[in-house]
């Protein structure tokens, strides 16, 4: 059993996939031996003797997992080759593990500016057959190069806060869907049912229902009319009367003649009453 699990913990790490991204690459950087610290200050660019330097490398910045490789590479003639053939070794390496929750484990305890000047930094490097530390110094001829430099390390450590951020509050999801899980399974305490109200009728207990008669006759509602309003628009007029025939109009003009006719002698046989009514006896 052991023999077993010991191969299936083996599997497990031979299956493990390790991503390596290339952050930045430099053609050129200045190495520097430098001394030891001489104040709580920090590093001084001044001490490090600028003029002449270790040596003339390029720089490649890697991110390896959760590991930042700073490697320095440096050129030599190439064994069994043309003259003039070189090949690039690798001349120094720092490997950066940043972790928040350790103080020792900050940025500054590999990589750290010095006082007197932005294009010059003091590195750790180790070394990995013997386990060593020690500083060396690095400096750029440009300084966008050493702002880049500056710039690709804090990168990576906002990277690092924003990954450890996600796996909290992926593990904070897992946890409440677990939880939620094992209580729709029964495994959390259920709350009881509401009891239901007895709604059966007591002894003595009796129901009065009022039934109207179906003889009688059921008022119908009328229907209400519809009012009708006019659309929206233009109004039509009426149409005119026709008309009236030519004999009903001449017998009606006959007809106003002949009544203003009469109308007209009543009217003189009574002015002819009033003048001689004095001298009727």
């Amino acid at each position: 059993m052991a023999t077993g699990g010991g191969s299936s913990t083996d599997e497990a790490e031979s299956e493990k996939v390790v991503i390596e991204q290339r952050l930045l690459k430099l053609d050129e950087v200045f190495v520097y031996k430098i001394p030891a610290m001489k104040t709580a200050d920090g590093f001084f660019a001044a001490d490090w003797n600028l003029a002449t330097p270790l040596a003339t490398c390029s720089l490649i910045v890697n991110r390896r997992d959760d590991s930042l490789c700073i490697n320095i590479m440096a050129d030599r003639p190439k064994a069994n080759a043309p003259p003039g053939a070189t090949e690039s070794y690798l001349f120094a390496q720092s490997i950066i593990q940043v972790k928040s929750a350790k103080s020792s484990h900050k940025l500054e305890h590999w990589v750290e500016p010095v006082v007197d000047s932005s294009r010059y930094f003091a590195m750790r490097i180790r070394d990995s057959r013997s386990g060593r530390e020690a500083f060396i110094g690095i400096g750029f001829r440009e300084r966008n190069d050493a702002t880049n430099f500056r710039m690709t390390m804090e990168d990576y450590v906002a990277a690092l806060k924003r990954e450890e951020k996600a796996q909290v509050l992926h593990r904070q999801f897992e946890q409440s869907s677990e939880h939620q899980s094992s209580e729709g399974d029964g495994g959390g305490e259920q709350q009881p049912l509401p009891a239901m109200s007895n709604l059966s009728l007591k002894e003595g207990e009796k129901i009065h229902i009022n039934i109207n008669g179906g003889g009688g006759s059921k008022r119908v509602t009328p229907a209400a009319t519809k009012k009708v309003t006019p659309k929206k628009g233009l109004v039509g007029l009426r149409k005119p009367p026709p008309p009236p025939d030519a004999n009903v109009a001449t017998t009606r003009a006959s007809f106003t003649g002949n009544t203003a006719t009469s109308n007209t002698q009543e009217k003189d046989a009574e002015e002819d009453d009033d003048e001689w009514g004095d001298f009727e006896g």
